[in-house]
Formats: structure tokens, C-alpha cells, sequence
């Protein structure tokens, strides 16, 4: 059915009328002839539908019997060596210890946190700037959310990295002149 452009409300209600009136129609002729309707036919078509369903199983391909017993395998006995019993340590370790992400800050930074107003720059406004100088990596243990992972440790890497000593030469070098043809040292004469 092509799809109207010119759907505007008042539209739409004569459709949904027309839509609730197609179905009363329907209800009310059911409920005035269904006495009508033979049980016959009614029988028949499920008695067909019946044979149909056993006729598509029957072209279903039904899967290979195999023994789903697994075979038992008998490996060399080895011995247990015998555990010795420890004694339980009155030291009770703080679970809260084992998730703690962030490592913990030098005292010379966390004073600067009780001294002074953020308005005067200084106290927490001057400790937040001082904890920012401080890489992500040097702070937490491992990386807390996966935009972290692409940064991760880059310095490792970029320390095998430095730049040209005259720019883009490098690039114009690599890109520019070729190995068979134009030679890259230039001619003097």
C-alpha cells in the first residue's frame, strides 16, 4: 500500500475510525452466522493441518543416534602430598585495601588541600592543579575506564621516537624520490 503524504490529523482519525469499524464488522458477522459454520469443516481443517505437520516432519532429516556415553579413561594414580595445617593469623586484613584504584597521595600535595581558599587560588583549587602535573599512570595502578587504555604507558614507546633534525625532510625523502630514478644527493658540479 503506497504510503499518503498528506497525513494530518484529521486523517489519521478517519483511518483509525475506519480501522475500528473493519473490525466491529467482522465481530458482529461472526457472532450473527458462526452457527452456521459446520463443525465439519472445522474438523477437516485441523485434520489437515495435521497431516501437513506430520508430512514437513517427515522430510526433516533426523539427526545420526550415537552413544553420548563418554569413554573412560584411566590415568597413572599420583600422590597427594600432605597439606599442613596453619594456624589462623589474628591479623585481619581490610578487604576495602584490595579495590582501592587510586594510589595514595604524597603528603607535601595533601597539605596544600588545608591551606588557604579556592577562591585565592589556593587549597583545593591549588592541590587540584598540583595532582594534575601528575600522569594518570603515576596515580592509579591500572587504567579505570578504556579511553585511558590508548594512552596507557606511551611514554615507553615514544622514547624510541624523535624528531627530524630539519622537519618534514624526512617525509619529502621518503615519499618524494625514488630508489631508481631521480637520485636523492643532488649534483654538484
Amino acid at each position: 500500500m503506497v504510503r499518503e503524504l498528506n497525513m494530518d490529523t484529521q486523517r489519521q482519525n478517519f483511518w483509525k475510525e475506519a480501522i475500528k469499524k473493519e473490525a466491529y464488522v467482522r465481530l458482529a458477522w461472526h457472532q450473527k452466522y458462526r452457527d452456521n459454520v459446520s463443525e465439519d469443516d472445522q474438523t477437516q481443517a485441523t485434520e489437515q493441518q495435521r497431516t501437513r505437520s506430520k508430512r514437513f516432519q517427515d522430510m526433516v532429516p533426523k539427526p545420526p543416534t550415537r552413544s553420548l556415553t563418554l569413554p573412560v579413561l584411566s590415568y597413572p594414580k599420583r600422590r597427594q602430598p600432605k597439606l599442613e595445617v596453619v594456624a589462623p593469623t589474628t591479623e585481619v586484613v581490610d578487604p576495602n585495601l584490595l579495590l582501592v584504584e587510586m594510589r595514595p597521595v604524597s603528603p607535601g600535595i595533601r597539605k596544600m588541600l588545608y591551606h588557604g581558599f579556592t577562591k585565592e587560588g589556593k587549597g583545593r583549587y591549588q592541590y587540584l592543579q598540583a595532582r594534575t602535573i601528575k600522569k594518570p599512570e603515576e596515580k592509579y595502578e591500572f587504567p579505570l575506564t578504556t579511553s585511558w587504555e590508548y594512552g596507557w604507558h606511551l611514554d615507553d614507546v615514544v622514547k624510541d621516537f624523535w624528531a627530524p633534525q630539519f622537519g618534514r625532510s624526512r617525509i619529502v625523502r621518503d615519499t618524494f624520490y625514488r630508489r631508481n630514478g631521480i637520485l636523492y644527493e643532488p649534483i654538484t658540479a
